[in-house]
């Protein structure tokens, strides 16, 4: 499953910054790459750390800054099963993709196609009859895992905002 993102070398000595994995890399001994329309490839996870906003990785190979550049825009990938569980009030991305999308009164407002990470707050990609619509990890979101679906209470207007905003975009997809 997908955990996070090559986004830049860190240093001389080939440390990779990755972003989007909220913690999941730092206990995971192997991970893959995947370059869209590649192959994955397997790397050992020599260390991991926080480093501002990214988390510094040292694969095995990787040993110059010129190898971590090219490594930029590849996904890190993990075994689900290596992940164990996220934690309380965490999810990881793969878990909400395919989960119903409700509203606190029971409409149905379509499935979790995918997720954006946009620096602040990660947002929920939701395919249904509305077409789709962008809803932000909020408070306003719950994720029922026993239940096995994504409960919004949205502020008034975010899902009829989002079928407006296609509408004046002239489509259904996000602006195009």
């Amino acid at each position: 499953m997908r955990i996070g993102k090559v986004v830049r070398p860190i240093g001389l000595h080939g440390l990779v910054g990755v972003a989007g994995t909220d913690g999941a890399l730092g206990s995971l001994q192997r991970v893959a790459l995947r370059r869209s329309g590649e192959v994955e490839r397997a790397y050992e996870v020599v260390e991991a750390r926080p480093q501002g906003k990214v988390w510094a990785a040292r694969l095995g190979g990787v040993t110059t800054r010129e190898a971590a550049e090219a490594l930029v825009g590849c996904e890190v990938l993990a075994d689900r099963a290596a992940l164990g569980e996220a934690g309380q009030d965490r999810h990881f991305w793969a878990d909400l993709e395919g989960l119903p999308v409700v509203t606190v009164g029971g409409e149905l407002v379509g499935a979790v196609t995918g997720l954006l990470e946009t620096g602040a707050v990660d947002v929920l990609v939701v395919a249904g009859a509305r077409g789709e619509v962008l809803i932000p990890l909020a408070p306003y979101v719950t994720v029922e895992r026993e239940v096995g679906r994504v409960v919004v209470d949205p502020p008034e207007g975010l899902l009829e905002l989002a079928a407006e905003g296609r509408e004046a975009k002239g489509g259904p997809g996000r602006g195009d």
